[in-house]
């Protein structure tokens, strides 16, 4: 059995605070595994930051390289078949793995390797040291995996060839605890009326920005039957609440923080996923409330389309389009036939395109040529 080191720049698969890159990280693990390789988590570092500093990235890159020796060391008479990064990019470069992967001389391969868009506001590259080094490790990766067209195109110009970049889809662990938490509606809300489902954090930037233009989507709606519940909590609650201000309270429920149990129990008993996407790299919340069977409705931004299909598991309107997006909606709202449909094509889609199983095949698709002697 071939022996995969992993590594995620950002945070590793156990880290305590939840997130999207940390379910990702723990989801390609399981593929890994599925896939009939045997992977260990090879460290636990951080490599991001929120600042550029410069200070930063010098501490940073230290105890990187230190990290590298002490696994150089321990690993040397036994080495791993090859070693794998997740999503090394400018805020979280590698320092690890070219140095581990050249020293035992194993293939390095990088899973969404990217370029943030931030740091130009003021005109220059406030991150330009630290893109250089995440573009410096990048370069001796012997296989990309990508997962968004644009990284693909990133990595071929960065690169100048596309010869070693193969493109996985997104995907989850689509197995559905066999027991969910019971979820009780509020007794007030009308029997019949389709549950609209968001999940996000109430924080600032992106987020915010989607429940503003959810807000924006559903105030000519107001005449429709439909009740709509918000998971999640973050500092920007109040200010979030205040957009539905000028809605009934009685079809508003903000539920705070939840379990992934409950997420998917809320998933389970809703009849709508309304999430914009604005500025979404992936959207693996998608890939859930589809496992589910909910429909979507979303915008055709960034990453959306990858995990969404338009006309088959939702509806997408184009991001510039608010009334696009609010008629969307209200066909979704107004016909529980088309909702039925496209929930079913939902589940179909993820267990054929997006499923644990499809990404497994994949990567012993791509990795077997470079574990063979």
């Amino acid at each position: 059995m071939n022996r995969i080191a992993f590594y995620a720049t950002i945070k590793p698969p156990d880290h305590p605070i939840a997130s999207g890159d940390r379910l990702i990280a723990r989801n390609l693990m399981a593929a890994l595994e599925l896939a009939g390789y045997s992977v260990e988590l090879a460290s636990k570092f951080i490599a991001y930051s929120k600042r550029e500093a410069d200070d930063i990235l010098e501490t940073r890159k230290r105890v990187a390289l230190i990290e590298a020796d002490k696994f150089i060391a321990s690993m040397k008479d036994n080495p791993p078949d090859l070693w794998l990064t997740y999503h090394p990019y400018c805020k979280a470069p590698d320092w690890i793995g070219p140095t581990v992967s050249s020293a035992l001389n194993i293939p390095y391969v990088t899973v969404e390797a990217a370029k943030t868009g931030q740091g130009f506001e003021d005109g220059g590259d406030r991150w330009a040291k630290w893109r250089l080094e995440a573009q410096t490790g990048i370069k001796r990766a012997d296989l990309h995996i990508a997962l968004k067209p644009q990284d693909r195109d990133y990595l071929a110009s960065l690169n100048g060839t596309d010869s070693n970049i193969k493109m996985l889809a997104p995907f989850i662990n689509d197995e559905v605890p066999v027991s969910l938490p019971k979820i009780n509606h509020p007794s007030h809300w009308r029997a019949g009326s389709p549950v609209l489902l968001s999940v996000g954090m109430l924080r600032p930037g992106k987020k915010v920005e989607n429940y503003r233009r959810i807000a924006q989507a559903l105030e000519p709606l107001q005449a429709l039957h439909w009740n709509w519940i918000a998971i999640g909590d973050g500092p920007e609650r109040d200010n979030i609440e205040g957009f539905f201000k000028p809605f009934d309270p009685g079809r508003i429920h903000f539920t705070g923080a939840l379990s992934h149990e409950e997420v998917l129990a809320h998933m389970e008993q809703a009849d709508l996923f309304l999430w914009p996407g604005w500025k979404e790299p992936i959207g693996m919340v998608y890939l859930e409330a589809q496992m589910m069977g909910l429909p979507v409705a979303a915008l055709n931004s960034m990453g959306v389309p990858l995990s969404v299909h338009h006309g088959t598991t939702g509806l997408l309107a184009l991001e510039d389009d608010p009334q696009a997006f609010n008629e969307n909606l209200s066909t979704l709202i107004s016909h529980p036939s088309l909702r039925d449909d496209l929930g079913k094509n939902a589940k179909r889609s993820i267990r054929e395109n997006h499923s644990l199983g499809s990404a497994a095949n994949r990567f012993e698709e791509v990795l077997t040529p470079l574990l063979q002697p």
